[in-house]
């Protein structure tokens, strides 16, 4: 008996060093918000837009992830592209806010433009161990925490007429999040994305406008979402989404002038997760109050 309840708190003491889990929100509808993870886009898309993402893991749980995100880009004089992404990032007792100035800088290359991006800002975070339960009323450990740790980023765009291309990494630093009293220490580690698309004409006013974007972050199996979307003149478009090893996704997105509005329906694909009933909901909208250059109106952005 001796021998298993020892066996049973060395696997506890090993557990950390074995468990991995996302440190940032996934986003299945990444083309409607790009700021967010690349300030190259800032920009890209016209004179004044708006873009607000919620999304809502696993629903069906209490104090599942849930994340709000809003960005704001616009194209200046001189190249020149500025804007401003926020997102509000909460996980049971966590909660982060990531709050972020973005700059870019566009080089025409005749049909093709390739945008330039910079991010600086910061990440506010807090955390309420009281909602723990606990064995004493006065450990030290409920203490709440919080703390700010500033970062920058970077990131490249690259707009064609049918194409675009992205990479970017929105935080270049790792960070610690730590607190010498409680002996809590953790990590904020680099993301890094890597994604592209082309929107094809198919005739009859039919697009079709497969995607990919990938993710790696140390310590993680790298991470890639395939969307494959069917658009109708640029006005209503259908798709699937299928994230590795992780879930698969419905989306639908309405065009209507300068509104678009999308949601995604996503399930997990793991077997062990599958019957748990856990469904995420995303929801987007994009306002775009100005057009932006029209050298490219027919690409992948002009064209939503």
């Amino acid at each position: 008996m001796m021998m298993k309840r020892l066996l049973f708190f060395i696997g506890l003491a090993f557990i950390p060093l074995i468990v991995f889990s996302q440190q940032e929100s996934y986003y299945t509808l990444y083309r409607y918000n790009m700021n967010v993870i690349n300030p190259a886009y800032a920009g890209a898309l016209g004179k004044n837009v708006f873009a607000f993402t919620s999304r809502r893991q696993w629903s069906s749980m209490q104090d599942a992830p849930s994340t709000l995100a809003f960005s704001y880009s616009s194209e200046r004089e001189n190249n020149v592209g500025l804007g401003l992404s926020v997102v509000s990032d909460k996980v049971f007792i966590e909660q982060q806010t990531f709050a972020y100035v973005d700059f870019s800088y566009k080089l025409d290359m005749e049909s093709t433009q390739l945008y330039l991006g910079l991010k600086a800002g910061g990440n506010f975070y807090s955390a309420d161990p009281r909602a723990l339960s606990t064995y004493s009323p006065t450990d030290p450990a409920q203490q709440e925490l919080s703390s700010f740790n500033p970062n920058v980023g970077a990131g490249a765009f690259l707009k064609g007429e049918i194409f675009w291309a992205s990479f970017s990494i929105p935080r270049l630093f790792n960070v610690k999040r730590e607190n010498d009293n409680l002996a809590v220490t953790a990590k904020d580690r680099v993301h890094s994305y890597l994604g592209g698309g082309v929107d094809l004409p198919i005739g009859s006013g039919l697009l079709i406008k497969p995607s990919v974007m990938m993710r790696k972050v140390k310590g993680l199996p790298v991470t890639t979402d395939f969307t494959g979307m069917l658009s109708w003149q640029n006005q209503f478009d259908v798709g699937i989404s299928y994230r590795t090893s992780s879930a698969f996704g419905l989306l639908a997105l309405v065009s209507l002038g300068g509104f678009d509005i999308g949601y995604a329906y996503e399930t997990p694909t793991v077997s062990s997760l599958s019957q748990l009933n856990l469904k995420t909901h995303e929801i987007v909208l994009r306002i775009n109050l100005g057009e932006g250059d029209q050298s490219t109106e027919q690409g992948p952005e002009g064209q939503e």
